[in-house]
């Protein structure tokens, strides 16, 4: 009978992720919510990339996180990520650099970064897309943070 590890194990390597490079996991929510428009603008991929250095979620995960910021990865790929993220950060090791379950709205916050990188045009306050709002509603209530309805206060003051 598989355990609970053998499990995490095996849905690592279907991610294409190791027990080596598992804290790049971390960036899938902000990696949705850069693709939620159709394509990741650059200034995405410059905060991702940024968050990702500054947070030491990249050890070893280089080459996973420039697969998903070239190619958007599936609705299953997502959703397979997401429970894998969610039972590490269960754990008390956590996901990365200390990040557990107490933290996934710092994912939130963090996504909601990658949000603003591409809004805001001449001096204007950052925008947030309806798709940008969408991902960041759908990753509350996937990640059990606060069912999103802070979220949408917080999409609105944007406005």
């Amino acid at each position: 009978m598989d355990t609970v590890e053998d499990t995490l194990l095996s849905s690592l390597k279907e991610l294409g992720i190791n027990q080596d490079n598992y804290g790049v996991l971390a960036l899938l929510p902000l990696v949705l919510v850069a693709w939620s428009d159709g394509k990741v603008q650059k200034a995405e991929k410059v905060r991702v990339l940024e968050i990702a250095h500054e947070n030491g979620f990249l050890v070893g995960g280089e080459d996973v996180l420039k697969g998903w910021l070239d190619r958007e990865p599936t609705r299953a790929y997502y959703d397979t990520g997401f429970e894998v993220l969610i039972e590490l950060a269960r754990r008390e090791r956590g996901v990365g650099t200390g990040l557990n379950a107490d933290s996934l709205q710092e994912l939130l916050d963090l996504s909601m970064d990658v949000a603003k990188a591409a809004g805001g045009l001449f001096g204007k306050a950052f925008t947030v897309c309806d798709a940008e709002r969408a991902a960041m509603n759908s990753l509350a209530g996937t990640l059990s943070v606060d069912d999103g309805a802070s979220w949408q206060d917080l999409l609105a003051e944007l406005d």
